[in-house]
C-alpha cells in the first residue's frame, strides 16, 4: 500500500500557512500551539521534507511544501465538503449578511462561496456598505450578520480580527509635491479617519481636506487621479497604489479592528452555522488579502 498522509497533519500545515502564524493556526483549530508544531513535523518527517522555514517575523513555504500546499489545501477543503454533505443535516434558509466595501475582496468572496457550495439549499443576500450602517441594520434586525469595524462603545465581542491600517497613494503620484498633505478621507464617522488626522496632529504636520465620500471606490479614483494621500484597511489597497511609511514623513497607524455582529432576532442553525464559517476562514482571508 502506497504511504498515505494523515488528514489532521494536512489540516494542520494549511491553517500554518493561511493564517501565518502557528498562533492563529492553532487558535483557529482549538489546539494547542505546541501540537500543532508537533503535527507539522510529523508531516515534515513523512514526507523525508522540509515545509516551512521559520524567520524573525513571518513564516515561508520552502519549494516542497509550495508544492505540497496546492494539494493538501484541496484534500482538506473536499474533506470539510465532503462530511458536510454526508453527515451534517441540511441547511436551508435564507441569511442576510453585511460586508465593508473594503472588504468585499476576492478572498473573502472565496469564503462565502465556500459556504454557499457546502449548503446549496441557503441563499445569501449580501448587503456592501460601512461598518456605522452595518451596525445600524444589525440593530434594526436588517441584517442577521455581518462583519463590521468594532465599536468600542458596545459590548466587547467575542472575535475580533486586527486588519494594518496604511497611508495610501497612487502609484504614479510624487508625496514630495503634496504639502500640505490633501487629505482623501471618509465621511465621519470614520475610525481611519481619526486615525488619520490624529497621527498627524501628533507630529505637527500640515494637512488639508481635500475630499471626503463614503465609498471605497471613489477613494481609489481620487488616489489614481493624484489628488492627495488616504488612509485605508489593507485589504483595500490595490496593486495600483503605493503605501506610504515613516521615512515618507507619515507615521505608523494602530490597526482596525474587525468583529462578527449578529442581529438577536435571528439565531437560528443556519445563522450560527455562517457566522462558525466566518470565525473560521475570515482571519486567513485578511492576513492573505493581497
Amino acid at each position: 500500500m502506497p504511504p498515505r498522509l494523515d488528514i489532521e497533519l494536512l489540516e494542520a500545515f494549511v491553517s500554518v500557512v493561511e493564517t501565518g502564524s502557528f498562533t492563529h493556526a492553532s487558535e483557529k483549530l482549538h489546539r494547542t500551539q505546541p501540537a500543532v508544531s508537533m503535527q507539522l513535523k510529523r508531516l515534515e518527517d513523512r514526507v523525508g521534507q522540509k515545509l516551512i522555514e521559520r524567520h524573525a517575523r513571518k513564516l515561508e513555504l520552502t519549494g516542497s511544501g509550495q508544492a505540497l500546499f496546492s494539494y493538501a489545501k484541496n484534500i482538506v477543503d473536499m474533506s470539510a465538503e465532503a462530511f458536510q454533505k454526508v453527515a451534517a443535516p441540511e441547511l436551508t434558509g435564507v441569511v442576510r449578511i453585511g460586508i465593508p466595501e473594503w472588504f468585499a475582496t476576492d478572498k473573502l468572496q472565496e469564503v462565502i462561496c465556500l459556504f454557499s457550495r457546502l449548503n446549496p439549499q441557503v441563499k445569501l443576500e449580501i448587503c456592501v456598505g460601512y461598518s456605522s450602517m452595518l451596525r445600524e441594520k444589525i440593530k434594526l434586525g436588517h441584517l442577521d450578520i455581518a462583519l463590521a469595524i468594532r465599536d468600542p462603545d458596545r459590548d466587547p465581542p467575542t472575535k475580533i480580527w486586527r486588519e494594518p491600517l496604511y497611508w495610501a497613494i497612487g502609484r504614479e503620484f510624487d508625496i514630495d509635491a503634496l504639502d500640505p498633505v490633501r487629505l482623501i478621507l471618509f465621511i465621519p464617522p470614520c475610525p481611519f479617519r481619526a486615525a488619520g488626522e490624529a497621527a498627524l496632529n501628533a507630529i505637527g504636520r500640515e494637512w488639508k481636506e481635500t475630499l471626503s465620500t463614503t465609498s471605497v471606490a471613489a477613494v481609489r479614483v481620487a488616489l489614481k487621479s493624484g489628488l492627495g494621500v488616504s488612509i485605508l484597511p489593507a485589504g483595500a489597497v490595490t496593486s495600483d497604489l503605493r503605501v506610504l511609511h515613516s521615512e515618507d514623513g507619515f507615521p505608523d497607524l494602530p490597526p482596525t479592528e474587525l468583529t462578527i455582529y449578529r442581529s438577536k432576532g435571528r439565531q437560528n442553525r443556519t445563522v450560527n452555522a455562517l457566522r462558525k464559517h466566518l470565525v473560521d476562514h475570515v482571519g486567513a482571508a485578511i492576513l492573505n488579502n493581497d
